[in-house]
């Protein structure tokens, strides 16, 4: 009769992770951060021709972090490859924040600015007692700055 012969039973052996495989971020890459300008694409950013002038400083694995100006949206971005005149990069993330910042929660408002007529003008009005702390400004910007000063220097 013919014999299986079975292959001895071999402990398996764990594997370890070499300390020269292991670094700080700030070692083993760089993050950017770019203001792209208003009007910019998501799909302007993801075109390698993009990065045309800036590629050569990246390397791959970098981040990028791109945030328009109008503060609608921001990008965490990875470097896949970068040339002398182009970069490739991944989406890694979204963040869509065209709602986030619209308006000031109703409890933090405390001065409103008010057109009161051609004598007193432009107003700065205490919402809590309805107490006119300023008028006579000019403009509704003055009075706005007049406002935004004194809720700095009283907060």
């Amino acid at each position: 009769m013919s014999e299986v012969m079975e292959k001895p039973k071999v402990a398996a052996t764990a594997v370890h992770l070499v300390e020269a495989r292991l670094g700080l971020a700030e070692a083993k890459r760089q993050d950017w951060v770019v203001d792209a300008e208003e009007g910019t694409r998501i799909e302007d950013v993801l075109d390698p021709m993009y990065w045309a002038h800036t590629a050569a400083r990246f390397s791959p694995y970098d981040r990028i972090e791109v945030r328009i100006d109008t503060g609608e949206w921001l990008l965490d971005l990875i470097v896949l490859q970068a040339g002398r005149n182009y970069a490739r990069v991944h989406l890694a993330a979204k963040h869509d924040l065209a709602g986030a910042s619209a308006e000031v929660p109703a409890g933090s408002v405390k001065h409103k600015v008010e057109w009161k007529g051609t004598h007193k003008k432009w107003c700065v009005i205490r919402i809590a007692d309805s107490a006119m702390l300023q008028e006579g400004l000019q403009s509704k910007e003055l009075a706005a700055e007049w406002m935004n000063n004194h809720e700095r220097v009283t907060s």
